[in-house]
């Protein structure tokens, strides 16, 4: 067992957000990431590690940009300024990349959360000494989709407008593409990627004839499957086009994703990271988890 989870594993932390070993030091490491950097740090006393940090940087919009992934100390050693010490050290990396400015989570590459968890006052406080400045932020939710069925009348839009959903195929790849670069340039790599890799069956979009109005992600597993009795699916970065919001469409393509979820047995479905609440209230899901935003200016 790698030290980092092995120290992690054995705290209250892990109780409140279990991960399993790999899927920890895939994030923690970037070992999946692409197009960015990650660097983890380490404290130490009498050569048994203590904490550690995970850090990456991106470039987005010809800025980069910085973000604290993870940081942990065994609970036997804080309140000894190690955190305090890795957090120097992040800063110190961040400044060597030519990042000025550091975000709390977020999505430099894989992450664990969106933003600091609200079950977490002990990380709150710590960031806010450490200069973090902490504010209203997004939310998880998630659903019991096992007698999940559609709104009456939820894919009228489609018939109306003449609109198909469908998975993504090599037909429409670079549509897709073209599509989210213009319309979401901050998906554009995320998209590219699994496309590439052939993923064809964890996306899927809304068209009419050849023009793409709408694209999704979906997928089986999560970052907390153990929270979830291993049974968990997801779908996200759902956009519609400009032109085509209000008519529907954005919630007709998340009921075709979920009902697709129910038909493959998968018990829950986990929205990461949204402020749209309203939204997934109307298809049942409730918020699970909140988070703060926390930025630091360097």
């Amino acid at each position: 067992m790698d030290e980092t989870y092995k120290i992690y594993k054995n705290s209250k932390e892990f109780e409140l957000w279990p991960m399993p070993e790999e899927k920890f030091l895939d994030i923690l490491f970037g070992r999946n990431d692409t197009n960015n950097n990650t660097k983890v740090f380490k404290e130490t006393v009498e050569d048994k590690l203590v904490g550690f940090i995970s850090v990456k940087s991106k470039v987005f919009e010809e800025k980069k940009n910085g973000s604290t992934v993870f940081i942990f100390v065994d609970e036997k050693y804080r309140n000894k300024r190690i955190g305090h010490r890795l957090i120097q050290s992040g800063i110190s990396w961040f400044k060597s990349q030519g990042v000025n400015n550091v975000k709390f989570g977020r999505n430099m590459g894989s992450y664990f959360w969106p933003g600091v968890p609200e079950n977490l006052p002990s990380l709150q406080n710590f960031l806010k000494k450490e200069g973090f400045v902490l504010s209203e932020g997004p939310v998880d939710m998630s659903a019991d989709i096992t007698n999940f069925s559609a709104q009456t009348n939820v894919y009228k839009t489609l018939d109306e407008n003449g609109v198909t959903i469908e998975f993504a195929s090599e037909r429409y790849k670079d549509q897709i593409l073209k599509f989210t670069k213009e319309n979401f340039s901050n998906w554009y790599e995320y998209y590219l990627d699994d496309l590439t890799k052939g993923k064809y069956d964890e996306i899927f979009f809304a068209h009419k004839g050849d023009e793409i109005i709408a694209i999704s992600k979906l997928w089986i597993g999560g970052n907390w499957d153990l929270l979830f009795e291993n049974n968990v699916g997801g779908g996200g970065a759902l956009g519609v086009s400009e032109k085509w919001r209000g008519k529907g469409i954005g919630l007709a393509m998340k009921t075709w994703g979920t009902e697709i979820l129910r038909d493959k047995g998968v018990k829950y479905v986990w929205i990461g990271w949204t402020s749209s609440i309203g939204f997934y209230e109307k298809l049942g899901f409730r918020v699970w988890r909140r988070y703060f935003n926390a930025e630091l200016d360097i």
